[in-house]
């Protein structure tokens, strides 16, 4: 049953990406040669801190370690204006570990509506996980 939310989350959690960039994307990308060619292995190595160069099954295995509504909560708190974190949702956010925060934190801050914000969401993402070592976890 946990595995099967876990799973929930992540299909939904790209279908809302998906549903959001999509119309962007339409506007910006009249030619899709030019969507082809940003995620061709050439880019993909030319920019090493893009986590579009990390692997898909690594994002997804990364959001299968949290429950859809410690999912919620994360990306309310780093994208939102959520104020407060709780014990629960910390766990979650540690058990999964740093490089697996980062690494979703970094795959939501480069979609269009957040890239332009792009630094603020990852001290935002670094500060909830050192509030959450700090404060819950220690």
């Amino acid at each position: 049953m946990a595995r099967s939310n876990n799973v929930s989350f992540a299909v939904l959690l790209f279908l809302g990406i998906m549903l959001i960039a999509s119309p962007i994307l339409a506007i910006e990308n009249e030619d899709e040669s030019a969507e082809v060619e940003y995620i061709d292995n050439e880019n993909l190595a030319s920019s090493p801190e893009s986590s579009m160069e990390i692997l898909p099954g690594f994002l997804k295995n990364c959001a299968n370690t949290i429950s859809k509504p410690t999912g919620d909560k994360v990306f309310d708190y780093i994208f939102g204006d959520e104020k407060s974190l709780d014990y629960d949702t910390c766990s979650e956010v540690t058990r999964s570990g740093k490089e697996c925060h980062d690494a979703l934190v970094k795959y939501v801050a480069e979609g269009s509506l957040f890239k332009a914000n792009y630094n603020f969401y990852l001290k935002r993402g670094d500060d909830l996980y050192n509030i959450c070592l700090a404060v819950f976890v220690d």
